[in-house]
Order: C-alpha cells, then sequence, then structure tokens
C-alpha cells in the first residue's frame, strides 16, 4: 500500500517527525530514520515497507540504548524494562526481544543482581536484611529470589558494622545522647529494636571502654 505525505512536522517527543499522510493517518518517525528513508513532502512511500524499516531501526536502537544503560551498573530485568518503554519510548516488542537477546548473553539475570546487590549492600552499606530485600522489591525482583539473595544477611552482625564507624564520631558523647543518636541511626536501616539496643550498648562499651548506664 502506498500513500503520500502530505504534512511534515515535529513530533511530541524530542527528535520524532510526524508524518501525515493523504488519508489522514500518521505515523511518528525518528528524525534520523525519516532522513535516511527519504521521507519528504508530497513524496509516496509503501507503508509496508516504511513500517519493517521502522521496526528494525526501533529494535537496534533499544537494543543499543540497553546496553548502554547496563554499562554503568547491573540492572534487574524490571529496571531495563521500564528505562526503556518509560524513559527512552521504544516499542514494546522492541524492548522484549532486547530483553531476550541480553538474557541469553547473560547481561540480564535477576537472580545474580539480587544475590551481588545483597552482597555489596551488606559490604558496604550495611542495611537489615528486611530493608535490602524490600530494596529488591521495588526493583522488580521476584519475592522469592529476594528472600533467598538476603538469606546469609545476620541482623546483629551487620547493625554492627554499620554502627561501628558512627559510634566513633559519637564517643565523646554521654551514654544518652550516644544511645539516642546511635539508634536512630540504625532504626533508619531497618534494624528491630532488640538488635538495636544490643549493638547500642555492646558499641559503647567498646568504644568508650565504659559501662553502659542503667
Amino acid at each position: 500500500m502506498r500513500k503520500k505525505i502530505v504534512e511534515l512536522k515535529a513530533g511530541k517527543t524530542r527528535g520524532m517527525v510526524e508524518v501525515i499522510f493523504d488519508d489522514q493517518s500518521t505515523l511518528s518517525v525518528d528524525r534520523r530514520l525519516a532522513k535516511k528513508a527519504g521521507l519528504l513532502l508530497y513524496s509516496e512511500v509503501d507503508i509496508r515497507d516504511l513500517d519493517k524499516l521502522i521496526k528494525k531501526d526501533d529494535a537496534d536502537r533499544c537494543y543499543e540504548a540497553a546496553l548502554n544503560y547496563l554499562e554503568y551498573r547491573p540492572r534487574s530485568e524490571a529496571e531495563l524494562k521500564q528505562h526503556l518503554l518509560y524513559k527512552k519510548h521504544f516499542q514494546g516488542e522492541s524492548v522484549t526481544n532486547a530483553i531476550v537477546r541480553l538474557k541469553k548473553l547473560n547481561l540480564i539475570d535477576d537472580r545474580a543482581f539480587a544475590e551481588n546487590w545483597a552482597r555489596d549492600r551488606n559490604a558496604y552499606r550495611p542495611k537489615s536484611r528486611m530493608m535490602i530485600k524490600r530494596e529488591l522489591l521495588q526493583k522488580g525482583i521476584d519475592h522469592d529470589i529476594a528472600d533467598e539473595a538476603t538469606q546469609g544477611i545476620e541482623d546483629p552482625a551487620s547493625a554492627y558494622k554499620a554502627g561501628l564507624k558512627k559510634a566513633k564520631l559519637l564517643k565523646q558523647l554521654d551514654y544518652p545522647q550516644f544511645s539516642k543518636r546511635l539508634a536512630a541511626y540504625l532504626a533508619r536501616r531497618g534494624y528491630a529494636v532488640d538488635v538495636v539496643n544490643g549493638v547500642t550498648m555492646r558499641l559503647w562499651h567498646e568504644t568508650t571502654g565504659e559501662k553502659s548506664e542503667k
């Protein structure tokens, strides 16, 4: 089917061209692709050929955008999908195909992502198991995978690691102020009250060499 272009105008999305045909149908085309395809005012085009060209171009650019997004750090499948669909505005079919290709290359693996996230969090920015699991769920990780990835996190040890540096900064305070500020710090990281209290007393003793006040 051939149609004549009767109007070309800037699309709603940056870098896109809105093509209006003689039957009043419209098509949004990447500006670069429009030039490559020779889409000129009053020219006639084969819609089927143009549609194939648009889909291939969209798929190629989508895959390239996915690789660029993964270059900075690993991403969950849901993160990548959301980025490609809603920020980059690629077609759903292109996004699905890109994710399939990336999975075959092991560049998208939610289980590995969850394990790495939990391990790095516990090593460098300790939080409670519950809070790290919640972060994974927010990134679209399956509940069972998130649960499995965080099983090795022990909150007492994690809270101690999280509070150690903070305790050294608070060691000049008396126990009530030390306890209040350190407890709040640990609570914000999702640790339970009993864990917070135990770690706070332990760090007070180790940092100051004094017993906690009753």
